[in-house]
């Protein structure tokens, strides 16, 4: 099982999405996937320096989430919250 690690910049919340479309709140230490409402050059430069990958979303957080699942696991057409 494959699993991708969500963070939202805004307030801090992480999200595990897997690859059976599974989404559920964590609290780890390393993200992979950083939400953000709007990517300028800096946030960038923090990624490229961090080693995480941007998603621009100005969406309720479910369909932020609902978007990296289908990006990331495109195969899954069903995504469940627990």
């Amino acid at each position: 099982m494959s699993l991708v690690i969500v963070k939202f910049e805004d307030d801090h919340t992480f999200y595990t999405i897997s690859d059976n479309g599974l989404i559920s709140k964590t609290n780890p230490d390393k993200f992979d996937i950083l939400v953000v409402k709007k990517i300028d050059k800096d946030k960038v430069y923090n990624a490229i320096k961090e080693g995480y990958k941007i998603f621009e979303c100005n969406e309720s957080k479910e369909e932020c989430l609902i978007k990296v699942l289908n990006k990331i696991f495109p195969y899954c057409k069903t995504c469940k919250f627990s």
